[in-house]
């Protein structure tokens, strides 16, 4: 077995949190490590459904344990080599803080990861973060690269845990040939990451989320610089000079030898300074010695904010060697994605759009931007400790009613009525009742808009879920 694998070897390692995430970890070691221990605070998680097909009961190995209360957590740390912690538990848990006080390595399954992987494959790694847009850009560039002959994978935070790409020895062979990943990154597994390292690096945007989980904006920030932290003079790091969070704090990372990545800029305010820029539905680039522009005259990607998403795009395909004619064919080509500001069609003389992919209010901000004032907003879930304030006058501006659903809906309906309002406000139950509501009071020809700026998690499994809901409602009044 190859030399970076002596990280886990014969080691014992203890999985906290079994998602998606902590399965492929556990499923991926279990005849490296001498010992797993898969625990989740789900009583009901059913073990045999996630381990279907693979043979894991007859091992003396493993072991699992469900339930809020794990009984011996000093005993099971004083065994325990490496932590690995998926991205949806908190880290303030007590048994996370316990190893911590026994300093037992804690990683997020991203670092864990990357040292598994050669340094052929480190090299050959693309990581996508920032506030809005991680996903789609992800699979833009994913599909840039596969249209033009390259063997890449979207990974990450996007679906696929980046562990579930490494080779052990005798999986992949030909499939992991020249493989890139193009890796998607959220703060979350950003928090417990030293050495992760990728060649190329974009960070989009950043705006205020999962307060509640970073406790300040301060803290969330650094955590999204984490993601070029590590790079040196050899990586390339693309970044959005639009953004002022991203451009204050990049001005404080010390310069001093294989300290800083080649930073490639990107910005639709202004052409001065960047190495691209947009004009008359062209984004022009200069990047190393090489320089052109891609004509996205008619692309199926709608708003400002999704041709900030292309330039990131185009950024990391030209880094990458793909020719011009390639990367205007795809992205011409490439249709938005689910949930994300998704076009239902005329309904009922409405046009209807859902947008349950907004869990945040920048998102709410970017996806009414583009519209008169003439939405019928649906809006509200999760509390996420969030400031809503800039969100008001956007509002003011584009909305005629708003429909508040969700935790969030009394406090935002507080905010709003803070100012001058010119639109009806209501409060729902459900997303059934607000869906009813939309379609009484919206106008012939107007806009009706699931955009919640809020997660999901408390009325939905998911924000899928919570999109999926809207669109079978909205198609059911057809």
């Amino acid at each position: 077995m190859a030399d970076r694998f002596n990280t886990v070897k014969n080691k014992n390692l203890l999985v906290i949190g079994l998602g998606k995430t902590g399965i492929s970890v556990i499923k991926k070691l279990l005849d490296i490590c001498t010992t797993i221990t898969g625990i989740d605070s789900n009583p009901a998680l059913n073990v045999k459904d996630a381990f279907e097909g693979y043979r894991y009961s007859d091992r003396g190995n493993l072991k699992i344990i469900l339930g809020k209360n794990i009984p011996g957590e000093k005993e099971i740390l004083r065994k325990m080599d490496l932590v690995i912690i998926s991205p949806g538990v908190p880290e303030s848990i007590p048994i996370i803080r316990l190893a911590s006080k026994y300093k037992i390595p804690i990683w997020s399954e991203l670092e864990l990861a990357w040292r598994l992987m050669s340094d052929e494959d480190r090299d050959r790694t693309i990581a996508v973060t920032g506030t809005n847009g991680k996903t789609t850009v992800v699979n833009l560039i994913g599909k840039i690269l596969d249209d033009s002959g390259k063997n890449c994978i979207v990974c990450g935070n996007v679906g696929l845990p980046l562990i579930d790409t490494i080779d052990t020895g005798n999986e992949y062979s030909d499939y992991q040939r020249d493989l890139i990943r193009v890796i998607e990154v959220s703060s979350f597994q950003l928090e417990h990451v030293y050495e992760f390292k990728p060649h190329i690096s974009v960070i989009l945007n950043i705006t205020s989320d999962h307060i509640d989980r970073h406790e300040t904006f301060e803290n969330y920030i650094d955590l999204k610089l984490k993601l070029l932290s590590n790079q040196n003079k050899n990586d390339r790091s693309i970044v959005n000079a639009d953004d002022r969070n991203i451009n204050e704090k990049i001005r404080t990372i010390p310069k001093s030898r294989n300290q800083l990545p080649g930073i490639i800029k990107f910005g639709l305010q202004t052409k001065e300074g960047m190495d691209l820029f947009y004009e008359n539905n062209c984004i022009y680039y200069t990047i190393g010695k090489g320089n052109g522009g891609i004509d996205i005259k008619n692309i199926l990607l709608k708003g400002k904010h999704n041709i900030s998403n292309i330039m990131a795009s185009i950024a990391t395909a030209v880094l990458m060697g793909i020719d011009n004619k390639s990367i205007e064919k795809t992205i011409n080509s490439f249709k938005p994605l689910d949930h994300r500001l998704e076009y239902l069609g005329y309904v009922k003389g409405l046009r209807c759009f859902n947008d349950s992919k907004s869990t945040n209010p920048d998102a709410t901000i970017v996806a009414v931007s583009d519209f008169g004032k003439e939405i019928t907003l649906i809006m509200g879930g999760k509390n996420k400790d969030m400031d809503f304030s800039e969100l008001i006058p956007v509002l003011n501006k584009k909305v005629k009613n708003l429909i508040l659903i969700g935790e969030t809906s009394l406090s935002i309906h507080r905010e709003v009525m803070k100012g001058t309002c010119d639109y009806e406000v209501y409060r729902c139950d459900t997303l059934e009742a607000a869906v009813k509501k939309g379609f009484e009071v919206a106008g012939p020809g107007e806009v009706l808009m699931l955009s919640p700026a809020c997660a999901s998690m408390d009325m939905f499994k998911d924000y899928k879920d919570r999109g999926n809901r809207f669109k079978n409602l909205i198609f059911s009044e057809r």
